[in-house]
C-alpha cells in the first residue's frame, strides 16, 4: 500500500476497504464459532490479587501526609528527644506501623 499525501480520497478509500473487510471477517468468525450460542466468561481473582487490592485501597485511603504527627515529630526533634537512640525510634516506628501501641 502507498500513501500519497497528494491524494487524500485515496487514503480514505483504503481506510474504508479495511473497514469492510474487518467487518467482513467479524461476520465469518461470528457464524463459524455459533455466535447465537449462550457463553458465560469467567475470571478468578486469587487471593493475592485481592489482597493487594485491598491494601491499595486502604492505602488510597489515607491521607498522603499526617500533618498532626508532622508537627509532634518536629517538636520531639527540636527537643531532642527524635533521633537520639535509633534502636527506640526503630522500635516506635514499627510499633506504629504494626498498631501496638
Amino acid at each position: 500500500m502507498k500513501i500519497d499525501g497528494q491524494n487524500p480520497a485515496a487514503t480514505t478509500d483504503n481506510a474504508a476497504a479495511a473497514r469492510r473487510a474487518s467487518e467482513a471477517e467479524r461476520r465469518t468468525t461470528a457464524s463459524a464459532t455459533g455466535a447465537g450460542s449462550k457463553t458465560t466468561d469467567r475470571i478468578e481473582v486469587s487471593s493475592d490479587a485481592q489482597l493487594m487490592a485491598a491494601a491499595l485501597t486502604a492505602a488510597s485511603e489515607t491521607p498522603a501526609i499526617r500533618q498532626d504527627v508532622v508537627e509532634r515529630a518536629k517538636e520531639k526533634l527540636a527537643k531532642g528527644e527524635l533521633g537520639a537512640d535509633a534502636t527506640t525510634l526503630a522500635d516506635a516506628l514499627l510499633d506504629d506501623v504494626l498498631g501496638e501501641k
